[in-house]
């Protein structure tokens, strides 16, 4: 589980997240939404131990200052105890490896065998359409496979805590739903507990238990995902609407 509180994040003097707190139960999804620059991403970066905040953050009951007490750990101790990935908005991938050692990148900084790596990461690529794709560039792939070898390189890592970031964001309405299948497959398959930040209502109802809409740095409503979408809130109803009139200023 995930819980967070009073949660402060500025940079250079100017305030993005304003003391805002939520909580996500085991094995359930929250969905962060909000106009560009409200801060989501900048969330799951603090979720993630990459910046600084003030607040209470905790994992399972344990505060990430402790999970994440040096960028080593993250990477090595910390993941093996709480095995916490993160996809990344633009893929997060490097142009100078194969797809095989993308997907392996995470296992080897964890000193995983190269025999179980084989295994591991096959399977990974199996599991979202790439088999067959272990030798190919970066370069060579479509702006949805390049999506789909960062959520094999996340669930290789067999994460019980995943933080998506803009998962379907550049890609047409049916990659974008093919990768919202994707994340309900995954939180099926291994019971993970996930944020996943995106613009798309179409993606957010599909994958979602609970939403939160962030404003100026605040979460201005947050409920199930029946609710959000049922336009009783005048903010998620602007939001979802696109309405230029309505509590949410729109420049």
């Amino acid at each position: 589980m995930i819980s967070v509180k009073d949660l402060r994040i500025a940079f250079n003097g100017r305030t993005i997240v304003d003391g805002i707190g939520f909580f996500v139960p085991e094995g359930a999804t929250l969905v962060l939404m909000g106009k560009n620059g409200s801060g989501k991403s900048v969330i799951l970066k603090a979720l993630s131990g990459l910046i600084d905040y003030s607040g209470t953050i905790e994992i399972n009951n344990v505060d990430i200052r402790e999970l994440y007490r040096d960028r080593h750990r993250s990477l090595s101790d910390a993941s093996r105890q709480f095995r916490v990935a993160y996809v990344f908005q633009k893929g997060g991938l490097f142009d100078s490896m194969n797809v095989f050692d993308n997907v392996a990148f995470g296992l080897r900084r964890m000193n995983v065998s190269e025999e179980s790596i084989e295994t591991m990461v096959v399977n990974s690529l199996a599991r979202v359409g790439l088999r067959g794709s272990e030798g190919k560039l970066i370069s060579e792939l479509s702006g949805g496979m390049q999506k789909r070898v960062g959520l094999a390189r996340a669930i290789c890592l067999n994460p019980n805590i995943i933080f998506f970031d803009d998962p379907t964001a550049g890609l047409d309405p049916i990659l974008s739903d093919s990768i919202a299948d994707l994340i309900v497959e995954i939180k099926q398959s291994l019971n993970t507990t996930s944020i996943v930040v995106t613009h798309d209502a179409t993606i957010a109802r599909k994958v979602a238990d609970s939403i939160a809409l962030l404003y100026n740095g605040k979460i201005v409503y947050e409920s199930d995902s029946g609710a959000f979408f049922s336009g009783s809130d005048s903010y998620a109803r602007q939001f979802l609407e696109g309405d230029i009139e309505g509590p949410i200023d729109i420049f």
